[in-house]
């Protein structure tokens, strides 16, 4: 395969400043929920790469996101901080979800007599930070982890009280994941 160089100076795309200001908000300010969700991951180089969970992003090209999470990095924590990045991907929900990022979801299960109506249940679906890609008339709020879907159920629990068995969480299990938890899957020897 060729081998293909390019110098640290390269074109990453134009900004969104509009975007790169919402996020450079989010980095500086402590939402415990909610849309963009950035997810970074240190290493002992001291570089970082980040993730930007965002319906933000719906129609974006895919380095317009990348210039526009390093320019909003820039904002909030300075020129050393974008530096220190040596990869950012900003994804949408069903991006993410489809890439297995997001294996958890809270479903609602809403019966005819449950306090709640279906306009609550798709308003604080939404506010914990819920997806309306997916399907215009319906929320879906996915999750990186089951705990993080636990977190946001007992959110919804504490604002809804008497609302515990309308939120119900489902994770999504590849072969991998069942094979990993399985005693019949590892070998055996003899």
């Amino acid at each position: 395969m060729p081998r293909k160089r390019s110098g640290p100076d390269i074109p990453t795309g134009s900004v969104r400043k509009d975007l790169a200001d919402k996020l450079a908000a989010e980095l500086k300010g402590s939402r415990e929920f909610g849309q963009p969700v950035i997810y970074e991951r240190l290493f002992r180089t001291g570089k970082a790469r980040v993730t930007v969970i965002w319906d933000g992003w719906q129609n974006l090209p895919l380095q317009e996101r990348t210039a526009t999470i390093l320019r909003a990095y820039e904002l909030a924590e300075g020129e050393e901080s974008r530096d220190r990045i040596a990869l950012a991907s900003g994804l949408t929900v069903p991006e993410a979800h489809a890439a297995g990022m997001l294996p958890a979801q809270i479903i609602p299960a809403r019966r005819k007599d449950d306090p709640l109506t279906e306009d609550q249940i798709q308003q604080a679906l939404l506010e914990e930070g819920g997806s309306l890609l997916f399907d215009p008339s319906r929320v879906h709020l996915y999750f990186s982890t089951p705990e993080e879907a636990e977190a946001a159920r007992q959110r919804l629990i504490q604002r809804f009280p008497g609302s515990e068995e309308v939120w119900l969480i489902n994770v999504e299990i590849t072969a991998q994941d069942f094979a990993k938890g399985q005693d019949w899957a590892t070998v055996m020897e003899q």
